[in-house]
């Protein structure tokens, strides 16, 4: 039993020791000399991060882009700018293999002059749904509501350009207006040739 004493006193002497050695190392820690804040030997570091710096050593293009389509006005009511991830989602270090996974919109859906390919209406939704994270339906209605093709088959790049090059995406002027009409509605100008007949 004498042992056991010897050793529970022996261990409860070297905590001790160690506790005032590790006390005594902070207190001399504590007394080295303040650098001052403004101290020009002091090295600040300051964390400067381009969200799409790995999307856009690929897709080198798209970043002018995207502030064209959504720049200075999202810029305005977010107070951040838009990154890519924020629309297609599901991008990692090796999207590449998995590309089926992240979020495309074809040039069909999204380039005027181009035919437009159907979708279903779950692909429909998957595509707006990428949009209507931040443009909600109540912001959607048109004040020109009979002109309105929101919800009616359409994807919203069918219509508004993504990655505009100067302009916003609602910013269309009339031509354009009228070719993306009539890319859907080509059979509208074959019925006004045949009246005129």
């Amino acid at each position: 039993m004498g042992k056991v004493k010897l050793a529970i006193a022996t261990m409860l002497k070297l905590t001790f020791a160690f506790c005032l050695y590790g006390l005594s190392l902070n207190v001399a820690a504590d007394e080295s000399p303040q650098v001052e804040a403004n101290s020009s030997n002091r090295h600040e570091v300051t964390l400067i991060r381009d969200r799409d710096y790995a999307c856009t050593q690929c897709h080198k293009d798209e970043k002018e882009t995207l502030k064209g389509s959504h720049g200075e006005e999202s810029f305005a009511i977010l107070k951040r700018d838009v990154n890519c991830v924020e629309c297609h989602k599901s991008i990692g270090p090796d999207h590449r293999e998995g590309a089926p996974q992240v979020i495309k919109y074809s040039a069909a859906q999204s380039k005027v002059g181009t035919e437009k390919v159907p979708l279903s209406f779950d692909e429909i939704l998957q595509a707006n749904s990428q949009c209507t994270d931040c443009h909600t339906p109540d912001r959607l209605r048109e004040d020109s509501w009979t002109h309105d093709v929101h919800a009616k088959n359409l994807t919203c790049s069918s219509c508004h350009i993504v990655h505009g090059e100067k302009e916003a995406v609602l910013s269309f002027d009339h031509a354009a207006k009228i070719k993306m009409c009539v890319d859907c509605h080509a059979d509208f100008n074959q019925k006004e040739n045949k009246l005129g007949e």
